[in-house]
């Protein structure tokens, strides 16, 4: 922190709810030795820590069964909910991998070693357990198999679910990460296994390979007094590299622990001041928490009528109606401009309960003309509400149409066709063929708003839904899309790559599409899928996007789409990624296919749209 935040007088220590979430912080004091457990707990809470660490085993005490001698007497020198909250257990280092090389009796005798360190901390209901760093050294491979015992024999809480969630102890530099990626394939991706990040003082890695453990399940960030450095004033501070990968980590659900000699109060104050200094979350920020890293099938507005609760939260959008209102805004001002007269026509297709009917008039107003405008809404559900806002909100030149607009005969022809029919991917609501049907009643010098939209993707790290779709043993769920506010995620490639662009009106009358799109990675990383967005031309250069380059600030009506691989792939920084996308149709549905050729060839996803399609009627 920079001098005038400690300069002139100490500065008050911060107090720190016990929670563990992105609102609150909680920070742990690492012990490797201790007298007394409830001296210890009250002597870290005077000093403003929520938890400690403590070893599992006593001095020398490691060892199987009955041999193992525990740092504390009994499960009764704390009361439960003081073991679950307050009390972090961690497995003697000298249980990890290079205990593990050696011949099959030695190994044998380990294993049970860790088994019963780890059971007797399971058995006390912690806070969380912390295993030995993971490293990549003879041993490695026998140690992430016993690891994987417990896994599979589930001895490991689920991170989240109510059990005792378990992490390795992982470095935050490549080396780490390597070692953290392996253990984790020879674990077959268990969701069990979490990561507790170690902050070295010096860490070999880039800014963009850091961000790498931001799509890890990091449930600790551990800071030792070594990983800080002395500021101009004294004070203890972390390294930019680091300082910014622990800001990152402030945004998921990350406990701090910290570690060393003598007194690290300083330390702790930088850590709360560090948190503090966050920005406060946006509007968009707070809509999107609540749906973190929760997938939900895209909507099918053909095949259901949505229900009010999804056109409240679309209409509460700050954005998306203030750019359509200034796209309306510019085609009339462009048609005054030309000499063109009143009453202009404008045809809202799909006006659900009224916001786009809402933002041409206002728009119409600005301009000093006036509108004839037909609202057609095929959900009667919806057709009620435009009939109470025709009746109420002096709506005298808008005639609400109860039709299909693809079946809907108009009794004159448009001067504006005006639609929000977007998915999170640009066209998997099917706008090209909703726009398509009802373009036959646009004027021959008509307009569309939107006027074209562009789908794109990346590649993405996003173990977390990879995990939980396999979890779900069905083959199918790996061959659909998903809408998904991405939280733990990491994007590796060097750009994004457009897919699909559609343009209204149509000329071209078809809609099937197929685009090859190769990716270069900037980073070692493991890839599960692939991210969608969209961006759309509204009408000249008023736009909305979801694309990260193009972002309409401040919009939460789409969350990106996420389209898994059935395998996760492992790629080398500098290594390409050649994927292929279809877009095709039948007389009843349209879907997408997918599938990646390089560095090694996978099947053809959803061939045949068999297990995600979207449905014509």
């Amino acid at each position: 922190f920079g001098s005038s935040v400690f300069r002139g007088r100490p500065q008050p220590r911060l107090t720190m709810p016990i929670r563990g979430c992105t609102e609150h912080l909680h920070v742990g004091r690492t012990y490797h030795e201790f007298d007394n457990l409830r001296q210890t707990l009250g002597r870290s809470s005077d000093q403003k820590f929520d938890f400690v660490v403590i070893p599992l085993a006593a001095p020398g005490g490691t060892g199987a069964g009955l041999e193992f001698r525990p740092s504390v007497d009994s499960e009764f020198a704390l009361d439960a909910e003081v073991w679950a909250s307050r009390v972090v257990g961690a497995v003697s280092d000298s249980l990890g991998p290079a205990a593990f090389a050696g011949d099959l009796a030695a190994i044998a005798s380990r294993s049970e070693a860790l088994q019963t360190e780890l059971r007797w901390g399971l058995h006390l209901g912690l806070h969380g357990i912390l295993l030995p760093p993971c490293l990549e050294v003879d041993g490695c491979t026998n140690y992430a198999r016993t690891i994987n015992d417990c896994l599979v024999s589930g001895v490991f809480g689920q991170p989240g679910s109510d059990g005792v969630p378990v992490a390795v102890r992982v470095s935050a530099d490549n080396a780490g990460w390597l070692a953290w990626n392996r253990l984790r394939v020879l674990c077959n991706h268990h969701q069990g296994l979490a990561v507790a990040l170690e902050f070295p003082a010096k860490v070999d890695a880039s800014d963009r390979e850091l961000l790498r453990w931001l799509g890890e399940p990091v449930l600790f960030a551990n800071l030792s007094t070594s990983s800080f450095v002395e500021n101009k004033q004294g004070f203890p501070v972390l390294p930019r590299k680091q300082k910014s990968l622990l800001l990152e980590l402030f945004h998921h659900p990350c406990k701090v622990l910290l570690s060393g000699e003598g007194d690290v109060g300083p330390h702790l104050d930088y850590v709360a001041r560090l948190f503090q200094s966050r920005p406060a979350p946006t509007q968009a920020e707070l809509f999107g928490q609540s749906h973190l890293d929760c997938l939900q099938s895209p909507l099918q507005p053909l095949q259901d009528n949505l229900d009010m609760g999804t056109y409240r939260m679309f209409e509460e959008d700050p954005v998306k109606y203030v750019q359509y209102e200034e796209a309306v805004l510019r085609f009339l001002q462009e048609r005054l401009a030309a000499g063109r007269t009143a009453p202009f026509v404008v045809m809202v297709v799909g006006a659900g309960r009224g916001p786009l009917v809402t933002a041409s008039l206002e728009a119409a107003q600005r301009a000093g003309t006036q509108l004839a405008v037909w609202a057609v809404e095929k959900n009667p559900n919806a057709v009620r509400a435009l009939w109470h806002k025709k009746r109420t909100c002096e709506w005298s030149c808008v005639e609400v149409i109860s039709e299909d607009m693809r079946v809907w005969q108009a009794p004159r022809k448009a001067d504006l066709l005006v639609s929000e029919l977007l998915g999170s991917f640009g066209d998997n609501e099917l706008s090209p063929e909703c726009l398509d049907g009802a373009q036959r009643f646009l004027a021959e010098d008509g307009a569309s708003i939107p006027q074209s939209y562009t789908s794109s993707l990346e590649p993405v790290f996003a173990g977390k839904l990879w995990d939980e779709l396999r979890s779900n043993h069905e083959a199918k769920h790996l061959d659909m899309g998903y809408v998904v506010n991405m939280g733990r995620k990491f994007c590796p490639s060097v750009a994004i790559q457009d897919c699909f662009t559609f343009a209204h009106p149509n000329l071209g009358l078809g809609n099937d599409r197929y685009a090859e799109l190769s990716f270069e990675l900037e980073a070692d990383a493991l890839v599960h899928g692939f991210i969608g967005y969209f961006d759309c031309i509204l009408y000249g250069d008023v736009r909305i996007s979801i694309h990260p380059k193009t972002f309409s600030e401040g919009m939460f009506s789409w969350f990106p789409m996420f389209i898994p691989l059935r395998e996760p792939l492992f790629l080398r920084k500098g290594q390409v990624l050649k994927s292929h996308w279809w877009r095709r149709h039948d007389s009843s549905k349209v879907w997408y296919e997918w599938t990646v050729s390089h560095p090694v060839p996978t099947p053809v996803q959803n061939a045949g749209g068999l297990s995600w399609s979207m449905a014509l009627s």
